[in-house]
């Protein structure tokens, strides 16, 4: 409910589909406490951040930095922090 029901990665619309994702993962000792965790879409949090394409850092679900566009040896193509708002192109808006 904190999260508005909602894909946290900002410009994205989703509310179906939503995984629950471990800022720290549980594997290296993230815990389950709400700060280290906020809510994905599937497409997100699979192909994105699983995929090593995201990468989301902070505390949630006020500092939060998302990392979009990773490529190997290459800075992010995006970085935002909690509540930045994504503007998309005129040919994408319409």
């Amino acid at each position: 409910a904190r999260d508005g029901f909602r894909c946290t990665v900002p410009g994205c619309t989703s509310y179906r589909n939503l995984h629950d994702h471990h800022l720290r993962f549980r594997s290296a000792g993230g815990s389950d406490a709400l700060a280290n965790r906020t809510t994905l879409c599937a497409a997100h949090h699979l192909r994105g951040v699983h995929a090593g394409r995201v990468r989301l850092t902070g505390e949630a679900p006020d500092r939060l930095c998302f990392e979009l566009g990773l490529r190997r040896g290459r800075a992010p193509l995006e970085v935002y922090g909690s509540g930045d708002v994504r503007d998309l192109p005129m040919a994408e808006a319409t």
